[in-house]
Formats: C-alpha cells, sequence, structure tokens
C-alpha cells in the first residue's frame, strides 16, 4: 500500500473512533501522562479496524471504564456496527444506558443458551416466562440475578435475618434457587418464537454460503 494510502487510513481510522483531540498525545503508562482509559481502549479497538475487518471480536470492551467512558466506547462500536461491520462483544454488567445500544442479545448460563434475539425483546421474553424485571432495575442486571448462582449463596446468607422480608416478597427469584430459574428459561426459550427465529436466521446464513 502506498505510503499516502497507509496515512489516509490512519487519518480516517483516528475519525472514525473519535480520537481527533488526542491524535499527537502519547499513550502514557504509570509514570508518563498520557490519554484516558476510555480512550487508550478506543485505540486497542482501532488499531484493529486498520485491517478493515467486517467482523469484530470484543472480550470486555468496557471493562475498568467509568461509565461515561463505557457509554462512548460502545456508542463507537454501535456507529461501527452501523457502518456495515458486524460486532461481537462479551461485556460485564453494563449501565442501561449502554445496554440499550446493542441491537442483540445472547445469555448463556452454564453452557445452556438462555435467550438469544433482540436485546430490546429481552424483558418480555422474561415476564412471559415469570421472571419480569421490577419497573427501578437495570435490565442487564436483572438478566444476570435470574442465571447467576452466586446469589443463592447471598440468599442462603441472609435467610435467618431477613427471613420474614423474603417471605412477603413479591420477587420470584426469592422464592425459587437460581438453578431451577435457569431450567425454566431454557426450557421456555427452547420452545419461543425468539428460538425458532434465531434458528432461521442460522439457517437463511448457511443457505448463503452453499451458493
Amino acid at each position: 500500500m502506498p505510503r499516502d494510502d497507509k496515512r489516509a487510513l490512519v487519518e480516517g481510522t483516528i475519525v472514525e473512533m473519535g480520537l481527533q483531540d488526542c491524535a499527537d498525545t502519547v499513550i502514557g503508562n504509570w509514570h508518563l501522562r498520557g490519554v484516558s482509559g476510555g480512550e487508550k481502549r478506543r485505540v486497542s479497538i482501532a488499531l484493529e479496524l486498520l485491517m478493515r475487518p467486517r467482523l469484530l471480536f470484543l472480550d470486555e470492551p468496557t471493562s475498568g471504564l467509568d461509565s461515561s467512558s463505557a457509554f462512548f466506547v460502545t456508542q463507537t462500536l454501535r456507529g461501527l456496527a452501523r457502518d456495515g461491520r458486524t460486532v461481537i462483544a462479551s461485556i460485564h454488567q453494563p449501565s442501561s444506558e449502554v445496554f440499550e445500544l446493542f441491537d442483540m442479545l445472547f445469555l448463556l448460563s452454564g453452557g445452556k443458551n438462555v435467550y438469544f434475539g433482540q436485546a430490546a425483546q429481552a424483558c418480555e421474553f422474561f415476564a412471559e416466562v415469570g421472571f419480569p424485571c421490577p419497573p427501578l432495575r437495570n435490565p442487564s442486571d436483572h438478566f444476570l440475578r435470574c442465571v447467576n448462582s452466586d446469589f443463592d449463596k447471598v440468599k442462603a446468607t441472609l435467610k435467618g435475618s431477613m427471613k420474614a422480608r423474603i417471605e412477603r416478597s413479591d420477587d420470584p427469584l426469592d422464592k425459587i434457587t437460581t438453578s431451577e430459574a435457569i431450567r425454566k428459561l431454557v426450557s421456555a426459550y427452547n420452545r419461543s418464537q425468539y428460538y425458532y427465529a434465531a434458528r432461521e436466521k442460522v439457517n437463511d446464513i448457511a443457505r448463503i454460503k452453499e451458493q
């Protein structure tokens, strides 16, 4: 690739990742001040984009970032997806604002598929199964609450001191174990419209590949 084309590619990637304001700033380290944590994360993504991939895998791209930086990074990734790329990311406890930026949600528990479909429809699915998201709870926190067995240990620890309160609770998750909730969710998903819609999409992709 000619030098001018390389420079144009780098400059275009800087703009694409919103790094214009720190383009001439050193990255920095533990004793040298440089770019912020969010900017450093975007630089890492930008380095991958220089190869112009159509498919981008990211492992917890917002981990360790404050809420505003996490939102900016995720919004940037959403822009890449809107530009024709496929972005697949694992993410750890996103805020409600960050969660709303995702198009699709793939929720696993112990290797079992609990849900795969439109992220915006996940609350509807959980409500249909009997685990509605409380009005003031972050949806992503609610989904993890339903499938993370660590919460059973917390309930067991608090059971003695909070027995009366738990018995009066309206939360269905307080009345069953997480493993029971997971079995119920997996069984419901495998019979749901979301499962058949996802399978049809996979079959469509397979048919395109065969052509």
